[in-house]
């Protein structure tokens, strides 16, 4: 197969110099290697798509703006989506970890520079934010339902479904924390506006209890920002609700869900977050 072989010849050239391969990957690029890797990203060969994705992968090591630069100038932008969807498709033995990765690098806003910093952040989260919290919104139970089963998730609705490895939920709330990080202004507009923090709150009716961690690990993520804007959308909504009931019903187990809520709960008093602890004996009897 052709991506095997540019696979091995890119691996390869890791043995050049530092000038001589940037050299070559950015002749590489302009031979129109990107085109090739969104084509072995639709592919359902798992080896395929891992050689894809390592091929994508040594590019950014070498220099992620070549990627940027053709995602910026791709009519549609499909790459950028076959990489988003390749990060909730179960292709086996951590593949979503590979795509996660990637995600990462390319919108990691303390290597970007030039034009592409914005374009990219604007094309992620014109195109794919949204899709990724409905993945997490639609793998979780409603109040009224039973937690899911711990193997998988049905998303999609009634047209088709999809079984979402909890890991994978669990990549996509890593990946969301680390845009709150990231790109703070722009999260910020998107969430104020399209209630995805709830949504993704809806982690806590998991019954996997790594993702309910998660789940509190994004509302750690959102409120260490100390932005007014998301604290009052907070209390508006009565997001700390899920977090508590989790807690809650945690019981006296002395585990990361616990150790988690605490700490968090520990935060807020710290900072002196009046109008969440104005909240906090409206939500449960715990003593802070």
């Amino acid at each position: 197969m052709q991506v095997l072989f540019l696979h091995e010849f890119c691996t390869l050239s890791k043995s050049l110099p530092l000038v001589q391969q940037l050299r070559l990957f950015r002749d590489l690029s302009g031979e129109g290697v990107f085109e090739i890797v969104s084509d072995v990203l639709q592919s359902q060969d798992r080896k395929i798509v891992s050689a894809g994705t390592d091929i994508v992968i040594l590019f950014l090591n070498q220099d992620p703006n070549l990627l940027r630069s053709y995602i910026v100038q791709q009519e549609g932008n499909s790459l950028l989506g076959l990489l988003v969807k390749g990060m909730v498709t179960d292709f086996g033995e951590q593949m979503h970890c590979q795509f996660l990765e990637i995600l990462r690098i390319l919108m990691d806003s303390f290597t970007m520079s030039g034009a592409h910093r914005d374009v990219i952040i604007e094309i992620f989260y014109e195109r794919h934010l949204d899709y990724l919290v409905d993945v997490i919104a639609s793998s979780c139970p409603s109040r009224s339902a039973t937690r899911t089963s711990p193997n998988s998730a049905v998303v999609g609705g009634n047209t088709e479904e999809h079984r979402i490895k909890p890991e994978i939920l669990l990549n996509v709330c890593e990946l969301l924390c680390f845009c709150v990080v990231h790109h703070p202004y722009r999260i910020k507009c998107n969430f104020l506006m399209n209630n995805a923090i709830e949504k993704i709150l809806t982690m806590t009716r998991r019954s996997e209890k790594f993702l309910v961690v998660a789940a509190v690990r994004f509302m750690r993520t959102i409120i260490s920002r100390n932005d007014e804007h998301l604290i009052r959308h907070v209390v508006k909504f009565n997001l700390l609700k899920p977090i508590i009931d989790a807690f809650v019903e945690n019981g006296d187990r002395y585990n990361m869900l616990q150790s988690g809520v605490l700490e968090l709960l520990e935060h807020i008093r710290k900072v002196h977050l009046n109008l969440l602890l104005f909240m906090l004996p409206s939500l449960s009897q715990i003593n802070l």
